[in-house]
């Protein structure tokens, strides 16, 4: 048995996983889906877009890039209960890839842009090349004061899935300049400053939104900017933030860092089966930077530990 999943296996373990849930067991009629249970549909499959085009592909650079259209007939092949969910894939005569906005479903628009975004990522390349690409959302990892315990939402951006605290730069609706920390930040920041400023103060916010921990019980540890899922040619303002309070901070950052480990899929039971990298997939832009900084954090653990040792003797 080969270590590496076939591409209609692998596509079809990451559909059972990530869509399957959302859809009828079988066809009902012909009303359309809710447009809430098509937007849910379209998240699912541009994670299996990415995960697949992106994801495995960086894992084995010798599996095949699926394009646009033969990913959704494979998809629909796999999953007949998708085809409520497909326009565009089901015409006998498409009229082309050319203006598009009326002819796609929103499925298909989710699956276009996971396509699009894995081009531009490049799975050949070791790092993506985001320079000059703009900032599309801010996200967060949150730690506890010991920097052990971490938290992850479950379902936030796709269903099944951990992601770390995130939201997009066009959800918020605030105007920094017509708030006192605005103005009091422009009147003595510029440029990289102000911009680093803004975006942490919309990080906070996140926060606040998601655990109801306030600013002023935040630390910004690390910054970085990294590519983002959510958008082609985009990046994401990433911070690691510690609570120096309480809160609800449960889920141990070594754990999470060992499930963006090893292969997106194994052999059990006769059949490839997802991991739990594919559980924690919207954590892996961030994989790198959290394996650095809690190294980093074990070591001076250790060092402290070893002169706590040596001032006792």
């Amino acid at each position: 048995m080969s270590d590496v999943a076939p591409i209609e296996e692998a596509v079809s373990a990451l559909l059972d996983c990530l869509v399957d849930p959302l859809l009828p067991s079988k066809l009902y009629g012909k009303d359309p889906p809710s447009l809430d249970n098509q937007q849910s549909v379209a998240r699912q499959m541009h994670a299996v877009g990415l995960l697949y085009n992106y994801y495995y592909r960086k894992q084995d650079p010798e599996l095949c890039f699926l394009e646009f259209v033969p990913f959704c007939k494979l998809a629909l092949t796999l999953k007949p209960t998708l085809m409520p969910h497909m326009k565009f894939t089901l015409q006998t005569d498409p009229v082309g890839l050319n203006d598009l906005e009326n002819q796609l479903s929103v499925t298909e628009k989710a699956v276009m842009d996971a396509c699009n975004i894995s081009l531009s990522l490049d799975a050949l390349k070791d790092i993506p090349s985001i320079e000059g690409w703009p900032i599309s959302k801010v996200s967060v990892l949150l730690v506890d004061s010991e920097k052990e315990n971490c938290v992850l939402l479950f379902g936030s951006v796709t269903n099944g899935v951990w992601s770390v605290i995130e939201k997009s730069v066009d959800d918020f609706n605030i105007d920094l300049e017509n708030t006192s920390e605005g103005k009091r930040i422009s009147q003595t920041m510029t440029g990289e400053q102000l911009t680093e400023s803004y975006f942490e103060q919309l990080a906070s916010i996140a926060v606040k939104e998601a655990t109801g921990i306030n600013h002023s019980d935040l630390m910004v540890l690390e910054r970085h900017v990294v590519y983002s899922l959510s958008k082609e040619k985009t990046a994401a303002y990433f911070y690691i933030m510690q609570c120096t309070s309480g809160g609800d901070i449960q889920i141990p950052i070594k754990d999470t860092i060992e499930s963006l480990q090893g292969p997106l899929f194994e052999w059990m039971s006769h059949s490839w089966m997802t991991t739990t990298v594919v559980e924690h997939y919207n954590v892996l832009p961030y994989a790198m930077i959290l394996s650095s900084w809690y190294s980093r954090h074990e070591e001076e653990k250790c060092l402290d530990f070893n002169q706590d040792a040596h001032d006792q003797k």
